[in-house]
């Protein structure tokens, strides 16, 4: 019985603890977590070009460059790019170096036993006066251009002087009585401090009077002067000001630390301090910036105000310390879509992936749990989601809070949420109050209007025509204008308008300005709705205006994938020009992607705006007031002769350049910490084009192929509104002319011209006269041939056969042989008198001539032609009696005019390609033989002759060889066609 009561009091306790554990498991979550918070900033690596990443010191020069000192060389920064010189810059056996600039604008940097001067990419290695040597990096005058060095005696005993190093070329010193203590400062009225512990004195560094003493009683060894405050920090790192001849404590510094540097900020309200690990603000309090980086060696602020930190791992740029991003440690990232602020200035922040949680300054109430456990409760789907999603958009009205979400719209009011009644359980994008006390509800269901009433509206996503409801405003005229994918509606009593053509298209944003007028942001393009009309303002390529924020007095304020705009509506409305400046990675903002409807104002004027990877905050105000500085620039040269090998120009090399250096590549740098991401480029060359160039982004243009003659390059640039533009580089070149256009050589080659002309003029009438008697010869020739073929021999031969015919009464036979000799003289004496004739007639010549020669000696031979089947004989020209001697040299000296065997001869013409090929072979003697035959051989001298000048003038190819059993003939000349 015990034993029961026992169990049964155990479970009863189980029973009371599980209730209690499931109503605290019901109470919202508070954790105390730290939140972090820290000011934007870009770390500068060997990745974007830094020498190396020990980082040891930093200077700006007058040109407004940033040099950073590394162990492995020194790096120049102009904003976008670091160029290293790593060559004859390293000075042995130095750790911490100064840099300093002469007056002449050339960089220095100071050793602990020389110094270097940097003369364009050349390096001049220097040694202090009189074997001195220096030991602090502290004690140093950039404006004035003063640098204590030390000076060890032989007795051991050390020197301090300060040294003058504006001319390095005639450096002066000052000696400094060391009785007075170490040198703790050298300000820029030619003073110096110094302290030997107990007291503090100021002398005239000239005369080495003193001017002032001063009690040192909490032992300061290290001064700044910050405008018109004296700042000293003793070696406990306390902290103190110089008010009326006191030292009163500012703050202390509890973390031990080698370094520390103290400077002011360009609003001359605040200090900056570093210590070796962190980075401090100080106006009233002490407030971190950062902590916990490695080992800090240098701070500075640049002209454009923003602040610049060397570490040991690399560069830090902390721009203008507005942009400040709070993370919060919700899983992977918090991916908040939605800020907001309560009436108690309690912060709320929604998140697609993390839920709710609510943020008092100091802890995190997290509500994701207890909602998620009431959403089957909240939303009649089923199967209800596992959790609540938030989207972009909550919004207030009194106390009361509201929250779009993937299935309903969530309301926090009296400390309790609940749903919004009488509206769809679906994705919600949007929620907006008015002063009226009207709600508007947008999503993918359409728009719900809930007037304070609770009267509700409703207007169908089909009807809206613009998909999902992104975001809704009203006009002037109190229509409603709702955005969304597919563009743009304007709702009033009369019904709906639609504007979808291109650049409405796609809208995601929108914002009333000081004019009533509605901004429209979406894929590319910003547009402006009047009440009246709708007009396209913008475009912007690779962009997406998520966000929408008008700030008083007149400026929008621009979300996007690449980072935060800004841009002056007053000076859209004035002058119709509408420009931006961009805010990013470049300079402070350094959030991935703004969120869609993020923007919003808190109580204190902050805006907040979510992005991808975490929430930022900044003072709108620091961005509209700051003075946009237009970027300085410089411009550099470079040549080439074949587009290949560029040689950089030194401009004291002069103005004119070869006339093969006519290739010319300007480059611009333009120097901003504060504007580099919005650097538009202007340029101009008089004398090719007068008039500027579009603005552009790119820094470099080449020229190509310049004529001769002069020019003037001009450039400037701006920071993304014309209002800041630079100053206007220029360089003045000449192109000089080819020396074969000079004087000399256009007389030369006047001259040359002259003489040449007269020599081809003799040239062409001795080839005219060669020409001429060439045909005369041939002309000549062509009659000898005639008279050769009818010689007397062979017509009394022709004569007495007719006789012999007749005598003998074969009377028809001498007919036939008086009718071939008499058209054989016919042929013959038509074609000696041309230059060419159709081979046709050349074979019908031929062929007359074998027949007579066969008649007379009785068919001592026979004959083939052969000709080509493709080409008509008619359509071919050849020169005259070209065969006839030929084939006469067979029958005389081949045959010898006697009865032989198989005695024959064989023609042969063929046709290659644009050339005729004539082969005449025989199977007589040979050509040993033909080189001795009886008679006179006028025939065969005259027919070479004939065929050498033919040779010359036709490009007849003539060869003659003996084949064993005769002689073959052949030659080649060009295929020369008929007209007709």
């Amino acid at each position: 019985m015990m034993k029961w009561q026992s169990n049964n009091f155990i479970e009863t306790i189980y029973v009371i603890c599980l209730i209690v554990f499931l109503v605290f498991a019901d109470e919202d979550k508070v954790y105390g977590q730290e939140i972090k918070i820290e000011y934007t900033n870009k770390h500068y690596t060997i990745h974007d070009g830094l020498a190396q990443m020990q980082v040891m010191s930093l200077f700006l020069d007058s040109k407004g460059y940033l040099w950073c000192f590394t162990k492995a060389g020194l790096s120049r920064f102009d904003g976008k790019h670091f160029k290293t010189y790593t060559k004859g810059v390293d000075l042995p056996g130095f750790d911490l170096t100064t840099m300093g600039e002469s007056k002449n604008g050339h960089l220095l940097l100071f050793g602990p036993f020389n110094f270097v001067e940097l003369v364009g990419d050349s390096v001049i290695h220097r040694n202090y006066p009189g074997k001195s040597t220096t030991f602090s990096s502290c004690q140093h005058s950039a404006t004035k251009k003063l640098r204590e060095i030390r000076q060890a005696l032989p007795n051991g005993q050390v020197v301090q002087k300060v040294l003058n190093y504006a001319i390095p070329d005639s450096m002066e010193t000052y000696a400094i009585n060391g009785q007075r203590g170490t040198i703790i400062y050298l300000d820029e009225e030619n003073l110096v401090w110094q302290t030997n512990f107990d007291s503090i004195y100021i002398s005239d560094l000239k005369a080495q009077k003193i001017l002032k003493k001063l009690a040192n009683p909490v032992k300061i060894t290290q001064l700044s002067a910050l405008g018109d405050r004296i700042i000293g920090i003793n070696d406990n790192h306390w902290v103190y000001e110089l008010a009326d001849n006191e030292f009163r404590l500012l703050f202390q510094i509890e973390t031990s630390t080698r370094v520390m540097k103290i400077i002011q900020t360009p609003s001359k309200d605040a200090l900056i301090i570093n210590t070796d690990k962190d980075l401090f603000y100080f106006k009233d309090e002490l407030v971190p910036i950062k902590r916990n980086l490695t080992q800090i060696r240098d701070i500075l602020f640049d002209n454009e105000e923003n602040l610049w930190v060397a570490t040991e791992e690399g560069l830090y740029n902390f721009f203008q310390l507005n942009f400040v991003n709070y993370s919060f440690g919700m899983g992977n990232k918090d991916w908040v879509w939605s800020v907001l602020e309560d009436n108690e200035k309690n912060f709320w922040f929604a998140s697609y992936q993390n839920g709710l949680w609510k943020w008092d300054g100091e802890k995190v109430t997290d509500y994701t749990a207890e909602l998620n456990s009431k959403i089957g409760v909240h939303t009649r789907q089923r199967p209800s989601p596992l959790q609540y999603r938030y989207y972009m958009g909550a919004s207030k009205m009194g106390p009361t809070l509201y929250f779009p979400t993937e299935c309903n719209v969530l309301q926090y009011e009296n400390n309790k949420f609940s749903l919004v009644e009488n509206i769809a359980e679906l994705p919600f994008q949007i929620t907006k109050t008015f002063p009226d006390g009207t709600l508007y509800c947008g999503g993918y269901p359409g728009l719900f209007q809930i007037d304070k009433n609770k009267d509700v509206k409703f207007w169908h996503r089909d009807t809206i025509g613009v998909s999902s409801v992104l975001n809704v405003e009203r006009d002037k005229y109190n229509q409603l204008v709702a955005v969304g994918r597919n563009g743009v509606a304007v709702i009033n009593d009369e019904g709906i308008t639609n504007f979808n053509d291109g650049p409405f298209r796609f809208s995601y944003s929108t914002a009333k300005d000081h004019n009533n007028n509605i901004w429209i942001g979406g894929i590319k393009n910003i547009s402006l709705y009047t009440g009246d009309s709708i007009i396209h303002v913008a475009e912007k390529e690779d962009e997406a205006i998520y966000s929408l924020l008008f700030v008083k007095p007149h400026y929008l304020f621009l979300g996007g994938i690449k980072g935060l705009y800004v841009a002056n509506l007053d000076n859209y409305y004035k002058n119709g020009i509408f420009e931006t400046v961009l805010f990013n990675q470049t300079n402070g903002f350094t959030g991935i992607e703004c969120g869609q409807n993020g923007f919003f104002t808190d109580s204190e004027g902050m805006v907040w705006i979510p992005t991808s990877d975490l929430v930022t905050r900044f003072d709108p105000k620091k961005l509209i007031e700051k003075k946009i500085k237009p970027p300085k620039i410089y411009l550099n040269v470079a040549v080439s002769p074949d587009n290949i090998n560029w040689k950089n120009r030194n401009p004291d090399e002069g103005k004119k350049l070869g006339y093969n250096k006519n290739n010319i590549r300007f480059k611009v740098d333009a120097v901003s910490f504060a504007s580099s991401g919005n650097i538009r480029y202007y340029y101009r060359l008089i004398g090719l084009q007068d008039d500027w160039s579009k603005a552009s982004e790119i820094n470099e243009i080449t020229f190509y192929d310049l004529k001769p003659g002069k020019y003037r390059f001009l450039a400037k640039a701006d920071a993304g509104v014309r209002k800041a533009v630079s100053d206007v580089v220029a360089i003045e070149f000449e192109i000089e002319n080819p020396w074969w256009f000079k004087w000399w050589p256009l007389v030369a080659e006047i001259i040359f011209l002259i003489v040449s002309i007269y020599f081809v003029v003799q040239f062409f009438r001795k080839r005219e006269r060669q020409k001429a008697a060439t045909q005369q010869r041939l002309t000549q020739l062509r009659s000898e041939a005639l008279s050769a073929q009818l010689d007397p021999h062979f017509v009394m031969n022709c004569l007495n056969n007719i006789s012999g015919l007749v005598n003998a009464g074969c009377r028809q036979q001498a007919n036939d042989y008086i009718v071939k000799f008499s058209k054989l003289l016919r042929v013959i004496l038509q074609s000696v008198k041309k230059e060419a004739i159709s081979l046709n007639n050349e074979l019908d010549m031929v062929k007359k001539y074998m027949e007579l020669e066969q008649f007379r000696c009785n068919n001592c031979f026979s004959y083939e032609i052969e000709v080509p089947k493709n080409c008509s004989t008619e359509n071919i020209l050849v020169p005259p009696m070209l065969l006839q001697p030929i084939v006469e040299n067979s029958i005389k000296h081949g045959f010898g005019n006697t009865k032989t065997d198989n005695a024959k001869i064989k023609i042969k013409i063929e046709l290659f390609a644009q050339n005729l090929l004539f082969t005449v072979s025989d199977n007589g003697k040979g050509i040993q033989s033909h080189y001795n035959p009886p008679g006179t051989g006028l025939g065969t001298k005259i027919t070479k002759e004939r065929i050498e000048l033919l040779q010359k003038k036709n490009k007849i190819k003539f060869n003659m060889k003996n084949t064993g059993c005769g002689v073959e003939v052949s030659f080649q000349i060009p295929l020369v066609l008929t007209h007709n």
